[in-house]
C-alpha cells in the first residue's frame, strides 16, 4: 500500500516554494520530499523506513513519518533555512538516508572540521525541531479512500483530521475545500464546514470544468492543534 502524499506552497522573501512529500511503497520503504521553486528542485530528502517494515509496524506509523517529515521542511522553509539552497540543487541518491546520525546530531564525528560545526545543514535544523516538537500534539488531516477529480464531475470529499500523538478524531476541526488554477487567480470555496463526533468529514462537491490551466483541488483543516492540508490534481 502507498500513503497519500502531501503538497504545500509556502511563500518566504517574495519566492514561493512547494513542497512536495510522498511515500514509494514498501517495496521501496522511502518517504521522499522535493522542494520546488521556479520549476527547479532545490531539495530533496530521502529518508528510508527499512527498519520499520523489517519490524512489521503499522501503517500509521509510515504515515506519522510522512507527515512529520513533510511538516518539519515546510517549518524549514517559513524559518528561512532553505535560503542557501536556492543557488543550487541537490542531489541524494535514492538509497541514501539522508538523515543526520546520532552520533553527529550530539556533538559531530572525531575531527571534523570547526566550519562544519558552525554552520548547521538542513537536516540538522529539521532534527532539532522534531526535538522541539516532541511531546507537542498537533493536527493531521488525512484522505478517507481513494480521491478522484475531474473536471465538471461530482466528487466525494472524504477526509479525517486526528491528533498526532494519540491518533484520535477531532471533533469540530473547521474544513475548506477549495478549487485553486494556475489559469484563475482567485480560489473557488467548493465546501465548507466541520467535522463530526468522530472526526470525519465527507461531502459531495461539483468541480468546475477544465479551464486551460493545472488544478488542484486543496482540503484545509484548522484547530487548536492547528493547521492542516492535503492536495489533489483536477483532471480530465
Amino acid at each position: 500500500m502507498v500513503l497519500t502524499g502531501y503538497n504545500t506552497d509556502i511563500e518566504h522573501a517574495g519566492t514561493v516554494y512547494h513542497v512536495q512529500t510522498e511515500d514509494k511503497g514498501r517495496s521501496n520503504p522511502l518517504v521522499e520530499s522535493l522542494v520546488y521553486a521556479r520549476g527547479e528542485i532545490l531539495y530533496s530528502r530521502r529518508t528510508s523506513y527499512q527498519d520499520l517494515v523489517d519490524q512489521g509496524v503499522e501503517q500509521k506509523t509510515i504515515a506519522n513519518l510522512l507527515e512529520r517529515q513533510h511538516r518539519t521542511i515546510v517549518e524549514a522553509i517559513r524559518r528561512g533555512r532553505l535560503s542557501q539552497l536556492t543557488d543550487r540543487i541537490e542531489e541524494v541518491a535514492a538509497e541514501e538516508d539522508t538523515t543526520v546520525p546520532r552520533a553527529q546530531e550530539e556533538g559531530g564525528a572525531p575531527g571534523a572540521p570547526v566550519e562544519a560545526a558552525k554552520e548547521r545543514s538542513l537536516d540538522q535544523v529539521i532534527l532539532d525541531y522534531l526535538e522541539a516538537q516532541r511531546g507537542k500534539a498537533h493536527l493531521v488531516l488525512r484522505a478517507s479512500g481513494d480521491h478522484d477529480f475531474v473536471y465538471g464531475e461530482i466528487a466525494t470529499v472524504k477526509v479525517a483530521a486526528v491528533d498526532s500523538h494519540t491518533n484520535t478524531g477531532q471533533k469540530g476541526v473547521e474544513i475548506s475545500v477549495l478549487f485553486k488554477s494556475t489559469a484563475e487567480p482567485r480560489r473557488l470555496v467548493l465546501a465548507e464546514g466541520m467535522t463530526d463526533a468522530a472526526g470525519d468529514f465527507t461531502i459531495e462537491t461539483r468541480l468546475p470544468p477544465f479551464n486551460g490551466g493545472t488544478s488542484a483541488v486543496v482540503i484545509t483543516a484548522r484547530s487548536s492543534l492547528g493547521n492542516s492540508e492535503i492536495k489533489h490534481l483536477v483532471h480530465r
